[in-house]
């Protein structure tokens, strides 16, 4: 049984890493065909506002649930593979972290756009990805409780 556990705990780890690897191509080797060299934007909502504003489908799509999308399976991997203290709190600060690095790396050599939108947004995916989880671990027990009563 603990051998089982330790070979799902070992798939997840490199579903995880996998998953970081393809976060840091996209988000740092991938062309981007709107920005407009190094920037940055720290007024919060602002790009946000941008976006709804403009009234394209596409670019709402792509930045703004592109970005809370491509943080929710770290928000998912995150309880399997580090159990928390005060777990949400952590995550969210683990997911913040994450992107603040992401969006640094963006401006300093990538020479694209320091968004603080990005991070919002990207934030909220972790804690979406998280709260999927928990939903999941949640339903699971109640099945399991149920079927064997």
């Amino acid at each position: 049984m603990r051998n089982n556990v330790h070979k799902k705990r070992n798939i997840v780890i490199i579903c995880f890493l996998c998953y970081m690897t393809i976060l840091v191509f996209v988000t740092l080797f991938t062309h981007n065909y709107y920005t407009y060299g190094r920037s940055s934007n720290l007024l919060i909502f602002s790009s946000i506002r941008l976006m709804l504003r403009s009234g394209s489908s596409a670019l709402i799509m792509k930045n703004i649930f592109g970005n809370v999308l491509l943080f929710l399976p770290l928000g998912f991997f995150l309880p399997m593979i580090i159990r928390f203290k005060h777990g949400l709190v952590w995550q969210l600060l683990f997911g913040c972290s994450v992107s603040l690095i992401i969006e640094s790396c963006q401006y300093l050599f990538a020479a694209r756009i320091f968004d603080i939108d990005d991070i919002v947004l990207n934030t909220i995916g972790t804690v979406i990805g998280c709260l999927v989880y928990v939903m999941i671990r949640f339903f699971k027990r109640k099945l399991i409780i149920f079927y064997t009563h």
